[in-house]
């Protein structure tokens, strides 16, 4: 609080007490404080009057900051290959069935992935061994269907399996790692076309068991 004090000229009782009142009367804030002082009686000295003045406020406010604090993380990736399966074809053969020759395309099919197991479906040696399984597919397809198969099933799938044959034929050649993953595609497609041949021959048709996985 700050104290200030004002000079006043000499008065008389009744005076003083007036001036006392009306001081009193303009200062009831309870925040303010007023002092008078009468000089003793013979002294010269000018009454004074102390008027005490409340201090401005200070008003401290506080921000508090909040950081985030973020840290990169790495995720392995992991590549994955998509193989779309090309529209099935509804051709058809109309010659007769030749349980022979069929055979004899089916052995030569068991032979080609046999021989690109050995590869894994990858390199130049691959690219040609896919491209003898696209000729002994095409062939079949120059016979009818085995008797109790819906031809255009069967021959569906036959012409499906020679032209993934014959794209992962070029893929092997280019080195690119979509021949191995077509392989797999073409084995397992060529496992259910097998089945399908021995419930309408009553033969055991059967690929050679998988190597072991690399």
């Amino acid at each position: 609080m700050r104290v200030v004090r004002v000079g006043a000229p000499r008065m008389g009782p009744a005076l003083l007490a007036a001036v006392v009142l009306t001081v009193l009367t303009s200062c009831s804030s309870p925040n303010e404080q007023i002092e008078l002082s009468q000089a003793p009686p013979g002294a010269k000295a000018t009454p004074t009057v102390t008027i005490t003045i409340p201090e401005w406020r200070t008003v401290t406010q506080t921000l508090t900051a909040t950081t985030t604090l973020v840290s990169a993380t790495t995720v392995p990736v992991t590549p994955t290959v998509t193989i779309t399966l090309p529209p099935r074809p509804a051709a058809t053969s109309t010659a007769a069935f030749d349980q022979a020759t069929a055979l004899a395309g089916y052995a030569a099919i068991i032979r080609d992935i046999g021989a690109l197991d050995t590869s894994g479906g990858a390199g130049p040696g691959a690219a040609v061994q896919f491209e003898s399984l696209a000729r002994h597919l095409s062939a079949l397809e120059t016979t009818a269907a085995p008797p109790g198969l819906d031809p255009p099933s069967w021959f569906g799938r036959v012409i499906s399996l020679r032209l993934f044959a014959e794209a992962a034929s070029a893929e092997a050649l280019a080195g690119s790692p979509q021949a191995p993953a077509r392989f797999v595609v073409i084995r397992s497609e060529t496992g259910v076309l097998l089945a399908m041949v021995n419930g309408a021959l009553r033969t055991n048709l059967a690929l050679p068991p998988p190597p072991p996985t690399r």
